[in-house]
Order: structure tokens, then C-alpha cells, then sequence
């Protein structure tokens, strides 16, 4: 509606992904600043709008101290959806592990990685399994806050996943022509179990368990 569209004043883009960026706005009816996820494309597909509506209500579902709250769906001017939820301040594990630790003793880290280990679990027993569990996708917040990010490839056990799942969540243009074809890769090299390598259909939350151990090697080995 028109309300909806003018209730969020852009002010940044805080960054860009496969299908989407998140921009930094002001939400007049609150009076704060939040995070803004939309689609790049102008003229997205109906597969698209689809795929990025189910990683809203995925992450919606998930209300966790370190999983992100989603506050408002919607559409703008032109019709596309977008979805507004917390802005985090804070840096990224990957960021921690590329630059200077001193700001982050071994302890500090491995007190985040509970916090990871918490939330995964949080979601495992609600069905959810991440499936891209990276250190991209973890932020350390600047008041000891941990928040896990990017829900856009998960798993949810139950509901069909070929529509919308099995995408690379490094893919370009978020229109990967083998999207909707069983067997295709989803996650990211280096943090993939073999299960997920191999392109398996009925992965379980072991696959981020194996993540997890991955992330847990990198805070310990530096």
C-alpha cells in the first residue's frame, strides 16, 4: 500500500547477496533505524518472489536471541515485497578471522560459538536446518550479542524444498536455471558436509552440525 511504501525512508545499502540487498532505513512510524531486504531485479519471476518470501517467514518463525526478528513484510511502490527487520551493529567471524584477533580473545569466541551452537539447535527442534552456517553469516555484535544470518537457502524438514531450496547461495542473479533441479550443490565450499557435496535430497541437521565443526577448527587453529 501506499502507507506501507512511504513508511521507510532509504538511507544506505549495507550490503548484497544472490537475490537481494539489505539497505539501511528509517521507519517513521517507530522513529528507528532497521534493516530493509529486497529483490535487485526490477522484474523478478514468480519463482523468485516466492523463494524470497519463504526465507522471510522462515526467518520469522525462528524468534531466538541470536537469530535476527523480523519485523514487517510488505510491498513497495512497484508491487515487489521486501521485509524489514533488526539492524545489527557489530562485525563479522569472518571479518574477526581476516584481520586483527586482539579485540577478540579465544574466549570471547568460543562464547559466541555456544551462542551459534544454541540458536542452531533452537531451530533444528523447530525443523529448520540452516545449510549455510559460515562465518559470512555470523555477527558479533559490539554488546556481546550473537546473531546468525541469512536464512535464504534452509531447509525445512516437512515442506517441499526443491522450489526454492536448492540454490547456490552464492549464485549472481538468484535465477539459477538448475534451481528446481534435485541434486544441485546448496552451501558453500569449505563448509559443506559430503552429504551436501554430494547434492543429497533428505539432509538432516547433521549438515550443520559438520559446519559447526568447521567454524569451531578455524576459532581454535586461527
Amino acid at each position: 500500500t501506499k502507507v506501507q511504501a512511504e513508511r521507510y525512508k532509504v538511507l544506505s545499502r549495507l550490503g548484497k547477496g544472490g537475490m537481494g540487498e539489505v539497505m539501511a532505513v528509517r521507519d517513521d512510524v517507530v522513529g528507528r533505524e532497521v534493516a530493509l531486504k529486497r529483490i535487485r531485479r526490477t522484474d523478478p519471476s514468480d519463482r523468485l518472489i516466492a523463494r524470497f518470501l519463504r526465507e522471510a517467514t522462515v526467518q520469522g518463525r525462528l524468534e531466538h536471541p541470536s537469530i535476527v526478528p523480523l519485523y514487517d513484510i510488505g510491498r513497495d511502490a512497484s508491487g515487489l515485497p521486501y521485509f524489514t527487520m533488526k539492524k545489527l551493529a557489530g562485525t563479522t567471524l569472518a571479518k574477526v578471522f581476516g584481520g586483527d584477533r586482539r579485540d577478540f580473545s579465544l574466549q570471547r569466541l568460543l562464547r559466541a560459538f555456544v551462542d551459534v551452537c544454541l540458536a542452531i539447535e533452537f531451530a533444528h527442534v523447530r525443523g529448520v536446518i540452516h545449510r549455510d552456517l559460515k562465518p559470512d553469516n555470523i555477527v558479533l555484535g559490539e554488546f556481546g550479542e550473537v546473531s546468525v544470518l541469512d536464512w535464504g537457502v534452509a531447509k525445512v524438514i516437512g515442506e517441499p524444498d526443491g522450489e526454492f531450496g536448492d540454490v547456490h547461495s552464492g549464485s549472481q542473479d538468484g535465477e539459477n536455471p538448475t534451481a528446481t533441479v534435485p541434486g544441485t550443490v546448496v552451501g558453500t565450499p569449505g563448509y559443506m558436509s559430503p552429504e551436501q557435496v554430494r547434492g543429497d535430497a533428505d539432509i538432516d541437521g547433521r549438515a550443520d552440525v559438520y559446519a559447526l565443526g568447521c567454524l569451531l577448527f578455524e576459532i581454535l587453529a586461527g
